[in-house]
């Protein structure tokens, strides 16, 4: 089913058990007052290095204690909500006996992220295989995992120490690289495309018939590019967008410089005053989010026109505000008049495509005007 809504607000009940998380984090892996103190420091550490100082990351940063502790506390209940939102508007059902195989498991965002996110699923039996170069954050991920939804759930997770590529003993239903594609070895620029080949015929041979992929990075330009190509080559192979992509043809926002690249901003509505708190107190800021995605399955058909909103607003000439948008047209800019409601990032909506439509002068977009009912304020 094709998602109109990517990003929902969350639901009362996740919203809940996000703000459970920080006492099971209490409980479950509980810190000395020493190390507490030392929390809002080793965040602001760990988030330099994510973002700014990524040449002085280690290969397996979260093997050290304080930048562990740092990503169960911090950056691990970012990612729930960031993903939660996400699994909020997508089909992410799975059948029972759902074999999952997530590459790059880390502290086991993903399993944590679906029993939150998806309670659905929390009677079915699953068979989760978790798959790091880093056995500790995997046992670190594995007891929060126990603690929030029990001893007794029906969730099969083996933890395999290993790398992408690796052959599992079953095909996967579901295929996930969280945050990972970002952390590979991408070489240069013109060499892109083969990797990208390559990383394609991995994801597939993972696959079972009816498998589907989700990877997911931060909405950075550098990601856009990436899972661009990434894209393009999965195509290739028949492997199909579900979302976000409302079309089959090239991506017309493929991360280069100076055009725009797919990512999706939204707020943090609903996320745990106590993360709030302690990310006040890291000296951070959250006031928005952002993600990158690509959800693909062999011979996905979109239907045929919708326009998906991408980026924020902003004015245009003539007391108008506009956004870029995809569609079937390439790169669209989508308009509306100053002071009434454009399309949310993440939000699609079927429109009558004209046969000759107008262009944009500075970008070359497809110029599409919303329609009256979504111009309300």
């Amino acid at each position: 089913m094709f998602p109109e809504n990517l990003l929902p607000p969350l639901p009362g009940p996740i919203s809940r058990d996000l703000a459970d998380l920080g006492r099971i984090l209490d409980k479950a892996k509980p810190l000395k007052a020493r190390h507490r103190a030392d929390l809002p420091g080793n965040i602001r550490l760990l988030s330099g290095l994510l973002t700014e100082d990524r040449d002085d990351l280690g290969r397996d940063y979260m093997g050290d204690p304080r930048t562990l502790s740092a990503y169960l506390r911090y950056f691990l209940p970012w990612n729930l909500y960031r993903l939660g939102r996400l699994f909020t508007g997508l089909d992410l059902d799975l059948p029972e006996g759902a074999t999952v195989a997530d590459f790059g498991a880390g502290p086991l965002t993903l399993a944590l992220a679906l029993w939150t996110a998806r309670p659905a699923l929390r009677t079915r039996r699953l068979n989760l295989v978790c798959v790091d170069r880093s056995p500790k954050p995997m046992r670190e991920g594995l007891d929060l995992f126990r603690a929030v939804a029990g001893q007794d759930a029906p969730w099969k997770i083996t933890l395999v120490k290993g790398a992408l590529g690796m052959a599992l003993r079953e095909k996967a239903d579901l295929l996930v690289l969280a945050n990972t594609v970002n952390e590979l070895s991408w070489t240069r620029r013109q060499d892109l495309e083969e990797d990208s080949a390559r990383l394609a015929q991995t994801l597939l041979r993972g696959l079972s018939p009816t498998g589907r992929v989700f990877l997911v990075e931060p909405g950075t330009r550098g990601a856009g590019r990436v899972l661009s190509a990434l894209r393009a080559a999965c195509l290739e192979l028949g492997l199909h967008p579900l979302a976000p992509c409302p079309h089959l043809r090239r991506c017309p926002m493929p991360g280069r410089e100076p055009g725009p690249w797919c990512h999706f901003n939204f707020d943090t509505a609903g996320a745990p005053e106590w993360l709030a708190r302690l990310t006040a107190q890291a000296d951070l800021t959250k006031r928005n989010l952002s993600l990158n995605f690509l959800f693909l399955a062999r011979g996905a058909e979109p239907p045929q026109g919708y326009v998906r909103g991408v980026s924020e607003a902003f004015d245009l000439p003539e007391n108008l505000r506009g956004q870029y948008a995809c569609s079937a047209l390439g790169l669209t800019l989508l308009r509306h008049p100053a002071g009434a409601r454009g399309l949310a990032p993440g939000k699609a909506l079927r429109l009558d495509f004209p046969e000759q439509p107008a262009r944009d002068r500075k970008s070359g977009a497809v110029i599409l005007d919303l329609p009256a009912e979504q111009k309300r304020p």
